[in-house]
């Protein structure tokens, strides 16, 4: 599987402007960032902040990036404690213009389902000038760290509707099937709390 690429347009908008092409960015491993210069020739400074420093290094910093035209580089990822979340900031024109892109590295065993790699802003109705805000709520934050918090919140829904079925119910029948469900909803938690 090739590495996803992250995508930054520099003078696109105004000069030296530093737009990046995602909200938000997910890696399971190394990958590429691509700087795409719309404008005059420009400096471009690229860093990590402390948090995603532990996993990830640059190939490269500074970049000197020609009129029309773009470069590339290699974010490389370490082994390490996953996930990891922080971001990667470009400053462009010797600190003119800056932008940070949020980035989180996952652990790349865990593929959890409808997980896209990157949000853009048209998916999410949002402009990439509040790149620290989310345009859709984080349910993740009711279990900290986790990224299948959704899902055990689901499960905990699918095991109060279960309970209460199986206490409105006097068949056998419907008892023995809420008792498979409920069997079925406690193994699923086990499954992912692991």
């Amino acid at each position: 599987m090739p590495p996803e690429t992250l995508v930054v347009d520099v003078s696109r908008e105004e000069l030296h402007s530093v737009e990046p092409a995602v909200e938000a960015f997910e890696a399971r491993g190394s990958f590429e960032v691509e700087i795409r210069n719309h404008g005059r020739a420009v400096h471009v400074h690229c860093n990590v902040d402390d948090e995603l420093s532990r996993v990830a290094r640059l190939t490269e910093t500074n970049h000197f990036v020609e009129t029309e035209s773009s470069t590339r580089f290699r974010v490389e990822i370490r082994d390490g404690p996953r996930p990891v979340s922080g971001a990667l900031r470009f400053v462009a024109a010797y600190g003119a213009q800056e932008a940070a892109v949020p980035v989180t590295v996952r652990d790349p065993a865990s593929v959890p389902m409808g997980e896209r790699a990157s949000v853009t802003p048209a998916e999410t109705g949002t402009d990439t000038a509040g790149a620290n805000s989310s345009a859709s709520p984080d349910l993740s934050g009711l279990v900290p760290g986790r990224d299948d918090a959704p899902v055990l919140a689901m499960a905990g829904v699918a095991l109060l509707i279960a309970l209460l079925a199986m206490a409105l119910t006097n068949g056998t029948v419907v008892m023995l099937g809420v008792g498979a469900v409920l069997i079925g909803i406690l193994v699923a938690v086990v499954v992912l709390l692991r």
